[in-house]
């Protein structure tokens, strides 16, 4: 575990917008032709007082370690499932190691979820990733989805 590990709602730690949006980008949406602009305009949601979208940021005093977003749905087939924890990412070089900044990421965003009174939460990961989830209590309810598999947890 990271020994001066915060998590904050973005919208506490704005300063850390630009790091995210870039992690962001890097890890999902360059890929698909989306401009940089994108991601922050998707970013800038969280810095209302709304629960959802929430992005909760991982940070060590000054420094950006990853993110988690809580949002209203992050897969447009499966409209029936909500909310969604979304976009979780770690910096590379804090990935591992045994410092849990993605598991205590998703714990916080999870509590964050159960406090709106949600039952539930879902998510969607890359199937290499399913023993990270279901180590956190997570279920896969459907395997194999266009190479991802979609994950739910009971909050309650």
């Amino acid at each position: 575990m990271h020994e001066s590990l915060s998590i904050s709602k973005l919208a506490d730690v704005p300063q850390f917008l630009e790091p995210a949006a870039k992690g962001m980008w890097l890890e999902w949406w360059e890929e698909e032709g989306h401009p940089i602009e994108d991601v922050y305009e998707e970013l800038r949601t969280s810095l209302n007082k709304e629960s959802i979208p929430t992005t909760l940021i991982a940070h060590d005093q000054t420094e950006f370690l990853g993110m988690v977003m809580l949002v209203q749905s992050d897969m447009s087939k499966r409209p029936q499932y909500s909310p969604w924890l979304a976009s979780l990412w770690v910096v590379p070089e804090h990935q591992g190691k045994g410092k849990g900044i993605g598991s205590r990421l998703t714990k916080e965003l999870e509590a964050l979820a159960s406090n709106e009174d949600a039952p539930h939460l879902y998510l969607f990961a890359k199937l290499s990733l399913r023993g990270f989830y279901e180590g956190l209590g997570w279920q896969c309810i459907e395997e194999n989805v266009d190479g991802v598999d979609i994950f739910r947890k009971k909050l309650s």
